[in-house]
């Protein structure tokens, strides 16, 4: 009966230092993936920036923008621009595809981020 009690509490423990170094090696994950987020941040911060003044340029006045991100295992990351503004409902094909073409010209130079635009 004490052997079975040492063993439950012996299996306890290594239970607790296993789950405890796999803490510690995941905050520095964590510690790392923060700091590239921190840099993607400003990245999209000043795209966002940019973006609006370009819409703005080209008549879409208080326009709304929504970027939204996946990030994938490998590092990479898809971007998803939605844009709200009564004027876009109006334009034809063509229009919408110069209006990609320049915002396009407004992305991020960062080879690991892919773009897609819904106008």
């Amino acid at each position: 009966m004490i052997r079975r009690g040492y063993a439950i509490v012996t299996f306890l423990l290594v239970l607790i230092i296993i789950l405890g170094v796999k803490g510690t090696v995941m905050s520095k994950e964590n510690g790392e993936r923060a700091g590239q987020n921190r840099y993607y941040d400003a990245l999209e911060e000043e795209y966002r920036e940019r973006t609006q003044i370009l819409l703005e340029e080209e008549g879409y006045h208080n326009c709304g923008i929504n970027l939204t991100w996946v990030a994938y295992e490998d590092g990479s990351r898809e971007y998803t621009l939605l844009l709200h503004h009564r004027k876009l409902n109006r334009l034809t094909d063509e229009e919408k595809a110069d209006l990609k073409n320049i915002l396009s010209e407004t992305e991020f130079q960062e080879e690991a981020c892919s773009f897609r635009y819904d106008l």
